[in-house]
C-alpha cells in the first residue's frame, strides 16, 4: 500500500511539473526566424520604401533619397543583400540609413561602403548580430549616388 502511494505522489507531481510548463514554439535548427529577413535572404520585403535618408553622423544633416531612381536602387541593395554566416565583429558604420516606409513604420540601417576592392556590408540595427553584404554592381551604384552628393565627405 505504502509503494502504490508513493508511485501515485511521483507521477501526481510529474503531470502537474508537465502541466505548468509554458508554451514554447518549437524552432528546428536552420529555422530561425528573423522578421526583416525574407525567404531569398534579401534583407527587406514588407511594404514600400517612401524615403530614406542617410547621414555620416546618427541624425545629423541627413541626406534624403525620395526620388523613384533612387529609391528603386535602395529597394534592389535589400533585396539582393546577402546574409553573412558567423559572428559579427564590424567597426563603427560610416553611415547611418533610415527607412520610412509607406506605411510610416521606420527602420534604421547601418552601412560600410567599403574602399575600392571591398565589399559593402549593411546591418540592421535591431540586429547586431547579423551581416549582409550586396553585389559589387549594387555597391558601385551605391557608391555613386552617396558620393556625388556635396555633403557627403570623400
Amino acid at each position: 500500500m505504502k509503494r502504490a502511494v508513493i508511485i501515485f505522489l511521483v507521477a501526481l507531481t510529474a503531470i502537474v511539473l508537465f502541466g505548468c510548463q509554458p508554451e514554447q514554439e518549437t524552432v528546428m535548427a536552420g529555422e530561425v526566424e528573423n522578421k526583416t529577413e525574407v525567404e531569398n535572404g534579401g534583407l527587406w520585403a514588407e511594404g514600400e520604401i517612401a524615403k530614406v535618408e542617410l547621414s555620416e553622423v546618427k541624425g545629423v544633416n541627413s541626406i534624403i533619397y525620395n526620388e523613384a531612381v533612387e529609391l528603386e536602387l535602395f529597394r534592389n541593395l535589400f533585396s539582393s543583400a546577402e546574409k553573412e554566416p558567423g559572428l559579427v565583429n564590424m567597426s563603427d558604420p560610416e553611415f547611418y540609413l533610415t527607412l520610412l516606409m509607406e506605411d510610416g513604420e521606420k527602420h534604421y540601417l547601418n552601412l560600410w561602403l567599403g574602399g575600392e576592392g571591398e565589399t559593402a556590408s549593411l546591418m540592421d540595427s535591431k540586429d547586431t548580430h547579423t551581416v549582409y553584404t550586396v553585389t559589387p554592381d549594387i555597391k558601385r551604384k551605391l557608391s555613386d549616388i552617396i558620393l556625388a552628393n556635396e555633403q557627403v565627405k570623400h
